[in-house]
């Protein structure tokens, strides 16, 4: 197989001892469908310390960046253009996935961030969702008052 991102060869390797493709050209991570779900339970039992220290180099971001919505990237096994996510709707991570359900190609450095920020859902911010829930009203009526048409 090739990489979505580069057009190099996959090596087939392990992460979190779940079976994944990667490029060593350019470090994206090609998970088959289902994979990516194995790979969030793995790593809500820990992340190895050097995922992390990778992780929280990257300033916190809560939308796509422009390079990331515009990257055109191709599933390995369908040739089809892959169709940018941002991951939960508020991670700042980018994940491509293919239409016709093949897989998800992950960006270098992308999958540790993604994990990280699970982690920290699962650790801090799940206990607190009552209080967030309160606070997304606000946000939504902020949010209209500013794009309402006068």
């Amino acid at each position: 197989m090739y990489c979505s991102g580069c057009g190099e060869g996959l090596k087939g390797t392990q992460y979190l001892g779940v079976e994944i493709e990667m490029c060593l050209h350019c470090g994206g991570i090609w998970l088959e469908d289902g994979r990516l779900k194995d790979l969030i339970d793995c790593a809500r039992r820990g992340l190895p310390p050097k995922s992390v220290e990778n992780a929280t180099r990257y300033r916190p971001s809560y939308s796509l960046s422009e390079q990331d919505q515009t990257l055109i990237v191709k599933c390995p096994w369908c040739i089809g253009v892959l169709k940018p996510v941002n991951y939960t709707s508020s991670s700042g991570v980018a994940i491509y996935t293919c239409i016709n359900n093949h897989g998800v190609w992950v960006p270098k450095d992308n999958l540790e961030r993604l994990l990280l920020f699970l982690q920290v859902w699962d650790s801090f911010l799940k206990p607190a969702r009552d209080a967030y829930a309160q606070l997304a009203p606000l946000g939504k009526q902020r949010f209209l008052r500013r794009y309402s048409v006068s």
